[in-house]
């Protein structure tokens, strides 16, 4: 240990410049492929882990009746929790034209018991408070919002929400009503279908705005239709028997029902599984690139070590001497690059996932991966330490030279015969 400890010291001494150089190239290399290779397990789960924390509706129930009664569905023993929201022009934005504001959850279910969005800022709206607003992170990051700003939103008059008013036959002639952003959130059915490229995201209102307002989203005929969102105690395996007992309850059995994990999730999760798969490629592309590049540094550096260590090895080192010896710069080098990678990847994590993929991850910002990027540090430190102690498995003893052989015979020779010194003879 102690000449292994000798030749370290001289080794960061005389080579410091090459063993930084070592150390970089390991950092920069570990960086790169751990950085995409947690990037891309962290982009394909995604929506998966978006679903499972925002108690998200099992299916969408679109009758399109008006006057529909969903006392009969919430009361089936499949339903675990329903939510109704009306269909129809929702308000309008002066600050933000274009965004998708749609009409406001007819009840306090939403964001509770079902469909209970990721919160990234702020807090949830009270339901009882008509002036409190939610917005989507693209709404926030295009229009540079944040909770505490102020919005006005305007309303379509009764006599406009009669007559199938869109929004597209001039504004909206209702009231203004001033509300405070609370809060940025994320979910499967606020978010995830009004964030994308090209899109500006989306505000979501109160359920006290509906209450408040009822005839400006819904009118006063009577006509416009209030469709539900709906989440069952078994999730999509029990929706057969929810069909079954729904047409038995109303007595139609031409209901549309959305399977919202295929409808919402099937074109998310094969664009996040490509953009994982791209991401992947091309952090084994950087590996391969990796291994030949630090190899060819590797082998330079252990060639020029060689020449020294069969010198000290003609003179008494021995061969387990002479590997530690010559492994311990560079495992000491690919250790701290190897750690530097790491730490690098942690930082890159907050640009990841990309594509697709950004607009579903319920946990934006820095991740620390340690499955991918535990196992990354400890195969870039033991591959090449290992590389540096395959170079120097085997540095034979230099022959000795016929001058020294010479000596050796006049002298009685060094070797010992038969346990003692050959004696000198005159």
């Amino acid at each position: 240990m102690r000449i292994t400890l000798t030749w370290l010291r001289l080794e960061l001494r005389q080579r410091w410049r090459s063993l930084t150089v070592l150390a970089l190239l390991v950092a920069l290399a570990t960086a790169t492929v751990l950085a995409a290779g947690a990037g891309a397990r962290r982009g394909q789960t995604a929506f998966g882990r978006l679903w499972a924390r925002t108690l998200p509706a099992t299916v969408t129930v679109l009758p399109n009746q008006p006057g529909f009664d969903w006392a009969k569905i919430r009361a089936l023993p499949e339903v675990i929790a329903l939510s109704r929201f009306p269909v129809g022009f929702g308000f309008a934005l002066d600050c933000c034209p274009g965004v998708s504001a749609a009409n406001p959850p007819a009840d306090k279910e939403l964001t509770r018991s079902i469909e209970r969005p990721v919160v990234l800022e702020g807090r949830l709206f009270n339901p009882s408070r008509a002036d409190e607003v939610l917005i989507t992170p693209q709404f926030a990051a295009y229009y540079d919002k944040s909770p505490g700003d102020m919005l006005t939103l305007h309303l379509a008059s009764p006599q406009q929400i009669n007559a199938g008013y869109d929004g597209s036959t001039g504004p909206p002639r209702g009231p203004g009503i001033r509300a405070r952003i609370v809060g940025v959130i994320r979910s499967v059915w606020e978010s995830l279908d009004v964030e994308g490229p090209g899109q500006k995201g989306g505000v979501l209102a109160s359920p006290a705005l509906f209450t408040s307002y009822r005839a400006n989203f819904i009118g006063t005929t009577g006509q416009v239709y209030i469709n539900a969102l709906v989440r069952l105690k078994g999730g999509a395996a029990e929706m057969p028997a929810f069909r079954a007992d729904m047409a038995r309850v109303t007595g139609r059995s031409d209901i549309d029902v959305w399977n919202n994990l295929v409808f919402f999730g099937d074109p998310v999760r094969r664009v996040t599984e490509y953009e994982a798969a791209s991401l992947l490629a091309f952090g084994l592309a950087a590996l391969l690139a990796a291994i030949f590049l630090v190899g060819q540094s590797m082998a330079r550096y252990t060639s020029d070590t060689v020449a020294d260590l069969q010198v000290l090895q003609a003179v008494g080192m021995t061969q387990r001497q002479a590997v530690a010896s010559a492994s311990a710069a560079p495992f000491l080098a690919a250790a701290v690059g190897a750690t530097i990678g790491v730490g690098a990847a942690i930082v890159a994590s907050r640009w990841m996932p990309i594509g697709a993929a950004a607009f579903a991850e319920p946990h934006p910002g820095i991740d620390v991966d340690w499955v991918v990027l535990g196992a990354g540090w400890i195969t870039a430190r033991w591959r090449r330490g290992h590389r540096g102690v395959g170079a120097h498995r085997s540095p034979a003893a230099p022959e000795p030279s016929p001058v020294r052989r010479r000596d050796d015979r006049i002298a009685g020779g060094p070797a010992r015969t038969g346990g003692g010194r050959r004696p000198f003879r005159a």
